[in-house]
């Protein structure tokens, strides 16, 4: 047995339907049940001496090993990861016959961890702006609320209360969400060019840079949560079109609560093995996960001729 990779989950995901924290194990069939209640045991006890007791605990078996996970308040997520981890590693004591940690100084350190790291006036920015319906962010030494042409941005140092925010000039401008195992970057430079005849600002993400309006903000792979944090931050955006990746969907979840269209182009075999994906199924849940940032009255757009998205779309309840 092996941990292959411990992270923070900072928007629904495969296995939490909020931010967590997330192990990766290597695991034979033969070990695999005992290992994971090993482990169940072990963050369910540091859950509880932490305060943490109305966390939800995940587990997801695939052949040759497991994800392990539990939700999180969102200001403490690399405490969790602490905590995952040392739950971990009192799994693996246990299971070779090694004497248990000392729970009371092991839940000391980790209440102490968890409090150096808590902003509380993060969480109720972010419980306000989601009371109004606008899009929350918070990364890269920032926090926003709205989006585009309505955003407002603070530096992590300098969170406003949720009264000295005037809120009425917070608003979002129209999300798409578009993901698939081909074609993505090819339909974000569609749908932007589509905005820009409409004679609207577009802003996109993609595997290529952000930019707006076809002017570049910057290089590289941004088809991932950062992308879209930096995109969405741009006050002249009027519409924003993000690439949606596999990799940042698995490693850090949804970058987005709300939307207004999703699309999925496809779903192919080319990218299978990584995080436990082991199967075109399982990697359509993960491609649908942007079906979760649409409500009632956006749409989830779908590729009507690939087989293994038509069935998945069967267990969908957004309008497609």
């Amino acid at each position: 047995m092996r941990l292959l990779d411990s992270r923070r989950l900072t928007g629904p995901g495969l296995l939490l339907d909020r931010a967590g924290a997330v192990l990766d194990l290597e695991l034979t069939d033969a070990e695999r049940d005992r290992v994971l209640a090993a482990w169940r045991a072990a963050a369910g006890q540091l859950l509880d001496a932490v305060g943490w007791r109305g966390e939800t605990v995940a587990v997801r078996a695939f052949a040759g090993g497991a994800s392990v996970a539990f939700t999180a308040p969102s200001d403490a997520l690399y405490a969790a990861s602490e905590l995952n981890e040392a739950g971990w590693a009192w799994a693996q004591a246990e299971l070779a016959g090694a004497p248990p940690p000392d729970l009371t100084a092991l839940a000391h350190t980790l209440r102490a961890t968890i409090a150096a790291e808590r902003k509380p006036e993060l969480l109720a920015l972010r419980d306000a702006a989601r009371e109004r319906g606008v899009t929350f962010l918070h990364g890269e030494e920032q926090v926003s609320v709205g989006s585009g042409r309505g955003v407002r941005v603070w530096p992590d140092h300098a969170i406003p209360s949720p009264s000295a925010v005037d809120w009425t000039q917070v608003h979002d401008v129209p999300i798409a969400l578009v993901t698939g195992s081909n074609g993505k970057t090819t339909t974000v430079r569609l749908l932007a060019a589509m905005a820009a005849a409409a004679g609207r600002v577009a802003g996109i993400t993609s595997t290529e840079g952000v930019s707006v309006a076809g002017r570049l903000i910057d290089g590289g792979d941004y088809s991932g949560p950062s992308g879209a944090r930096l995109l969405l931050r741009q006050p002249e955006v009027e519409m924003a079109i993000l690439e949606t990746a596999r990799g940042g969907l698995l490693r850090r979840g949804l970058a987005v609560e709300r939307a207004v269209v999703a699309v999925v182009t496809n779903v192919a075999d080319d990218h299978l093995g990584e995080f436990g994906v082991q199967d075109v199924e399982t990697l359509a849940r993960t491609k649908l996960l942007v079906a979760r940032a649409i409500g009632t009255d956006g749409r989830l757009v779908l590729n009507a001729d690939d087989r293994v998205l038509v069935g998945a779309a069967r267990e969908l309840t957004q309008p497609i």
